[in-house]
């Protein structure tokens, strides 16, 4: 009878299951949650007010943890669900959601001794640390095939110096201007703040060192990246000029950027990440025996445009200065004129 009753139960929880839609892993793992919240507690209220008057001592009757085994391989399936579905949800914020759920079920499970809370945490860093990883593998391919194809022409200039937006940075999580000068870095630190994103919401702290691993990781294959597109590519003078300040840009901005954004998901977690900032010693090499006068070039060459357009100083055009132009005009007229007055000088001594 005990057995039956708990038989009908699961079949008919099954069923409520079944017609949840599993095409949205969120929307599918909310239902299974709830119903299990409300349903379970139900079943074992039920079967212990059902059979609570059966005292006849013999062993068909006596339960044997009948329930609580029904009760456990309920909770497990939950478990294996959650294993199965949580790697399929991509947002940060709904992965929040769900462990609330979750923990409040197991809470209000608790009352029938069924809380399952402890087991949760597992689960949930798991499909966090996965998260992260693929968010972070996407900005490094996004940064990779934006670099393949850059073609290296001066940009407008945007923003500030490296120096003084790297300053900024400490107080502001928002991305430098200044990257919008170096479009693959530009992609690259996108692509690290949506992961940061993601994280925000439920960032475990027991992951702290270990996702500050993954962010290093991505960092050491960008810097990887730069030095074997300098290896593998032959760039004019003045592409080698911008490929450099993109370098420099890199560790001065970027860098400094991806651990800001870190050290504000868990404190001192910037600390981690610029603790490995010999990742990129190698660019440090190759800026620092590259002529500097490639380093500065492009700068110049958009300060120079500035002067030109501001009309601060005077363009210089064929090599010579506006005012010598001028001067060597007056020369002429002043000597065309000459043979004139010698001419008429002539006639009046006549």
């Amino acid at each position: 009878m005990r057995l039956q009753f708990l038989r009908c139960r699961e079949a008919w929880l099954t069923g409520l299951l079944e017609d949840l839609d599993q095409r949205n892993p969120y929307e599918y793992l909310k239902g299974m949650i709830n119903c299990h919240r409300m349903h379970l507690f139900d079943v074992v209220n039920q079967y212990r007010a059902i059979f609570a008057d059966d005292t006849s001592g013999s062993e068909e009757n006596y339960d044997g943890g009948l329930i609580f085994s029904w009760a456990m391989h309920q909770i497990t399936s939950h478990l294996k669900t959650l294993k199965v579905m949580l790697p399929k949800i991509t947002e940060g914020g709904s992965l929040s959601n769900i462990l609330d759920q979750c923990m409040y079920c197991a809470m209000g499970l608790g009352w029938v001794g069924l809380d399952f809370r402890g087991l949760l945490p597992s689960l949930f860093e798991e499909a966090v640390l996965n998260l992260f990883s693929k968010n972070m593998s996407t900005a490094v391919e996004n940064f990779q095939v934006v670099l393949d194809s850059h073609r290296w022409v001066p940009l407008p200039a945007v923003g500030f110096s490296a120096n003084s937006v790297g300053d900024d940075s400490q107080e502001d999580v928002t991305p430098p201007s200044y990257l919008m000068e170096h479009p693959p870095l530009a992609v690259f630190i996108n692509g690290v703040s949506a992961a940061m994103n993601e994280l925000r919401p439920c960032a475990p702290i027991s992951l702290k060192h270990l996702l500050a691993q993954e962010l290093i990781k991505g960092l050491r294959t960008v810097s990887d990246s730069l030095l074997r597109y300098n290896t593998t590519r032959m760039l004019r003078e003045s592409e080698s000029g911008l490929f450099l300040a993109l370098c420099r840009a890199f560790i001065e901005v970027a860098y400094p950027h991806c651990a800001t954004c870190f050290g504000r998901c868990y404190p001192g977690g910037a600390a981690l990440i610029m603790d490995a900032k010999n990742l990129y010693d190698g660019i440090g090499r190759l800026l620092t025996v590259s002529p500097s006068r490639d380093l500065i070039k492009p700068a110049n060459t958009a300060e120079a445009k500035s002067i030109s357009e501001n009309g601060d100083l005077p363009v210089v055009e064929n090599g010579l200065m506006p005012g010598v132009e001028q001067t060597e005009g007056t020369d002429a007229d002043e000597k065309e004129k000459n043979p004139t007055l010698q001419t008429d000088e002539r006639h009046s001594d006549v």
